[in-house]
């Protein structure tokens, strides 16, 4: 329904509802972009996800290897309806919501991304995933849910060219329409596309050779036999710290028997003693 709904408004229709749209944040979610999260509270292991699926796709675009098989995240992101905005603003765009967090399990197919890093030229569509988003609206915290099966085109190991595919979209009104349209919108005239396609280069050319290649991984080793020496040599100096405590202790102790009566044989008094030599 909400396909016919796009293809029989004018592109008049269209340019207006552009204006009010904002980004399609499930792609964002899908191509793992990192934005600043906020009141909507993030999941506990959001963050950690978020690293582990970084480090995951890294290691596969570094090392090309294994070829079989499927690499797999499961994602949460959170973003603040301001942050929103005002991404949405750099294209005249307003998001007239909160803040919204998504999720999806990420499936990419390992030969794919080998592929379109090696081969001159290589396209490849990602299977159909299915993102679920909370949304905060004028009526309170509202589900959004999405079907997308993303297309990467690639030449030369550079990302040239992606679409979204928005397939299905279910949620509240006006929300769903804003998403599908701008979804849309993108495939066909590219409004973010410029911006994709630079951070999809910068994360596969820059990011994961900064973070998990070999000069970060030499100093991420440097570093952790640093603090590996600094634990070792803190505690040896705690023990000797304990050490000296304790002879400190014995030696006080030891110090007050003496002092204490009964503790040492005391010399006789001096007119005992010539009573003594008398005698």
């Amino acid at each position: 329904m909400l396909r016919t709904w796009f293809v029989k408004r004018s592109p008049a229709y269209l340019a207006a509802a552009l204006k009010r749209a904002r980004p399609a944040f499930p792609l964002v979610v899908a191509l793992i972009a990192i934005s600043p999260a906020a009141a909507l509270e993030p999941g506990e292991s959001e963050a950690e996800r978020l690293a582990s699926c970084e480090e995951k796709l890294c290691r596969q675009i570094l090392d090309k290897s294994p070829l079989k098989g499927m690499l797999r995240c499961d994602l949460g992101k959170t973003w603040g309806g301001d942050d929103l905005n005002k991404g949405a603003k750099t294209k005249s765009m307003s998001w007239g919501f909160g803040d919204a967090q998504c999720s999806v399990d990420l499936k990419v197919d390992r030969r794919d991304i080998v592929a379109a890093l090696s081969a001159p030229k290589y396209e490849f569509s990602i299977r159909p995933h299915q993102v679920a988003c909370t949304v905060e609206t004028a009526e309170g915290t509202k589900p959004l849910k999405a079907r997308l099966a993303p297309k990467l085109k690639f030449e030369g190991g550079k990302a040239k060219k992606v679409w979204i595919k928005l397939e299905e979209i279910d949620g509240p009104e006006p929300l769903s329409s804003f998403v599908w349209t701008t979804a849309k919108l993108e495939d066909s005239i590219g409004i973010f596309h410029s911006e994709m396609i630079k951070q999809i280069n910068k994360f596969v050319h820059d990011k994961c050779e900064r973070r998990y290649g070999r000069q970060a991984m030499l100093k991420k080793k440097r570093k952790e036999a640093a603090a590996k020496r600094r634990a070792q040599i803190a505690e040896r100096r705690k023990a000797r710290a304990a050490r000296q405590s304790k002879l400190k202790a014995e030696t006080a102790e030891t110090a007050q028997e003496k002092a204490t009566p009964g503790g040492e044989q005391t010399k006789p008094a001096p007119a005992i003693a010539k009573d003594h030599a008398a005698q």
